[in-house]
């Protein structure tokens, strides 16, 4: 396993199955979503996820539209960024064929994922993209990464979502 995610294994904050699915989405090329508040893990696990990708694919940090423009890479990196249309942001990655997406879904960032996912595909009829949704939370007044949601559409639009059990 990753160094990394290994150190966020050790620390309790995933188990060692969420630290190995991960691990192998990113390598699939998949996308992660990290959803929950400050204080809850969002942070620390979105910068692990983001570094991984780095040292595993062709990835571009998104600091605002015109960073769309670079498409020959694996993954589009996306901090919350203020002072943006970050649903907009988060659509438009979304939309790009062949580009996976490293981002996050908090309260200072609120957007659907599923209602994006299914006006993207209105648009492009893509049904070949994973969607990964790391569902941070404080248990006992510690983070975890609480669950992991696998998201894809198939050829009619419907989402299929599956539930990462153990």
């Amino acid at each position: 396993m990753n160094s990394m995610l290994k150190r966020l294994v050790d620390q309790g904050f995933m188990t060692e199955l969420q630290g190995n699915y991960i691990e192998e989405a990113i390598s699939n090329r998949e996308s992660l979503i990290v959803s929950g508040h400050r204080g809850w893990g969002t942070r620390p696990l979105i910068a692990t996820l983001m570094a991984v990708a780095k040292s595993n694919a062709k990835s571009v940090q998104i600091k605002g539209f015109d960073d769309f423009k670079n498409k020959n890479t694996d993954y589009f990196l996306i901090p919350g960024i203020n002072n943006i249309d970050f649903e907009k942001l988060i659509t438009e990655a979304m939309a790009i064929p062949n580009v996976s997406m490293i981002s996050i879904k908090d309260p200072e960032h609120p957007y659907s994922i599923f209602k994006i996912l299914r006006q993207v595909f209105k648009q492009n009829k893509d049904t070949s993209k994973v969607y990964h949704i790391l569902e941070c939370a404080k248990i006992d007044d510690v983070p975890i990464l609480s669950k992991i949601t696998r998201v894809t559409l198939d050829e009619k639009g419907k989402l299929n979502k599956k539930n990462l059990e153990g």
